[in-house]
């Protein structure tokens, strides 16, 4: 597992986002997705999923109340985005992708939620790489939580290129 940690707003997303383009530059078969934040006076008010390949973007959830969507703290959740994330890691398995990306595991699937089953799907299959982001104030509890054991821990400000290089000379040393 591979980690990106970083502040909130403080550039995990756009850091995973430079990260895939590398590898797919360097003939990585990169899947999974990315969440984009939008941001309104200052706060953060909503969360886009896009898929990672063919780009797709779905709406996962926003502060404002919607009928039919599971409220999470201040984020109300589109339950169709979250079963068309888990179907997205399905994919990726299935197709062995050989690096999956999650975006971001945090509080929510620290309590059970969100992208926390598919995260545990990931962790119980052999020979797959994961890249995930995590806030620096619960990185200790996500490793200790989801009990990660091969986990490499990467500062937002690293350059990608670092990360990159680590993925690859690892994926080359296990044939996937």
């Amino acid at each position: 597992v591979y980690i990106i940690s970083g502040e909130q707003g403080e550039g995990k997303t756009t850091r995973l986002k430079e990260i895939v383009n590398l590898l797919q530059q360097a003939g990585v078969k990169v899947g999974g997705f990315i969440a984009e934040g939008t941001w309104k006076e200052g706060i953060r008010n909503s969360f886009s999923l896009l898929r990672i390949g063919d780009r797709s973007v779905f709406p996962l959830c926003q502060t404002e109340p919607e009928e039919g969507y599971i409220r999470l703290k201040r984020f109300w959740f589109n339950p169709k985005v979250i079963e068309r994330g888990e179907e997205i890691i399905k994919t990726c398995l299935v197709e062995k992708t050989d690096v999956i990306v999650l975006d971001e595991i945090g509080i929510f699937e620290l309590e059970g939620n969100v992208w926390h089953d598919a995260f545990i799907q990931l962790l119980e299959t052999d020979n797959i790489h994961i890249l995930i982001s995590v806030r620096n104030s619960i990185k200790n509890s996500v490793i200790q939580t989801f009990k990660l054991k091969n986990y490499q821990i990467y500062p937002v400000a690293d350059k990608p290129e670092l990360v990159v290089k680590d993925i690859k000379k690892i994926w080359r040393k296990t044939g996937n």
